[in-house]
């Protein structure tokens, strides 16, 4: 198998996971979300160490600290860290419809800021379907105010999409930037937890058994589609790491709308409409511009 096809099933592997994760964190709600998120980010440094002692990658971590640029890998911590968080929350307080509109202008914003910052061609049609997006931003200001303009969606699309072109030009390898990434975030997030009064052995406790035993595996759930990501950034295009993007904010939006029954007003439905077009302007234009060079 080639490199490419092996980084598109990757692609395809994480984003399908990610679209899942709903149901996984909806399993303990006696947790608040930014517990949630510590057990979260506290387990995946466990499973990351762990398998990096296991695959004897010491070496590659020490040569890390001296890469020129582990500088902007503090930055990737810091977006990957914050995108966590907010979407944890997003779950545990009934917000998955948001989160899953912020993963559907994922795609979108990929293609401006791969424009942006790597000076990937951005075509006319390209420029349409970013600004589909950016009308169903508009309108939900436009019918609900200020207090309709979606935080979440754009927070999370914006902090994944930074991240994703990152780690995309950082010659490190995935295992070890993830595990660098937890790492550095860990000491400052486990003083404001301890700070804000948190309990994990008591969490655990609490859930007993099962539950807990799944909890315990958030490192494992977390670090596995995210390697595989980082896996298929640095060697998939960002227009074909959009497509696969698809598959996650699908999943949500189910997740949220049939499964767990979250309102969905009509303007809300709306902006989901401008986006969907969006996205459908952005594949077909995609599917043209590849047949007319073959």
């Amino acid at each position: 198998m080639s490199e490419g096809a092996k980084a598109l099933l990757a692609a395809i592997a994480a984003f399908t996971s990610w679209g899942l994760f709903p149901i996984y964190w909806k399993l303990f709600p006696i947790v608040s979300g930014q517990d949630l998120f510590m057990h979260r980010l506290c387990w995946s440094v466990v499973t990351l160490s762990l398998l990096v002692l296991a695959t004897g990658r010491w070496s590659a971590m020490r040569a890390l600290l001296l890469l020129p640029k582990r500088g902007w890998l503090l930055l990737s911590a810091a977006l990957i860290s914050s995108n966590w968080l907010l979407y944890v929350v997003a779950v545990t307080e009934g917000h998955i419809l948001e989160a899953s509109m912020g993963y559907f202008m994922n795609p979108l914003l990929n293609v401006a800021v791969g424009a942006i910052f790597l000076r990937e061609r951005l075509r006319p049609v390209q420029a349409v379907a970013v600004a589909l997006a950016a009308t169903a931003v508009v309108w939900l200001v436009w019918q609900a105010g200020l207090a309709g303009f979606p935080w979440l969606a754009v927070s999370l699309s914006l902090t994944f999409a930074l991240y994703g072109v990152i780690r995309k030009f950082v010659p490190v390898g995935a295992v070890e930037g993830l595990t660098f990434e937890t790492w550095v975030v860990f000491p400052f997030f486990l003083v404001w937890w301890f700070w804000r009064g948190g309990d994990p052995l008591g969490d655990l406790a609490a859930l007993g058994g099962s539950k807990a035993f799944l909890l315990a595996l958030s490192g494992v759930v977390t670090c596995l589609p995210l390697v595989l990501f980082a896996y298929a950034a640095r060697r998939l295009p960002l227009r074909t790491l959009g497509f696969t993007q698809y598959l996650s904010p699908s999943f949500k939006f189910l997740c949220g709308w049939w499964l767990f029954h979250e309102p969905l007003p009509p303007e809300r439905l709306q902006a989901f409409g401008l986006i969907w077009l969006g996205l459908l302007v952005y594949t077909l234009e995609g599917a043209w511009s590849k047949r007319k060079k073959s």
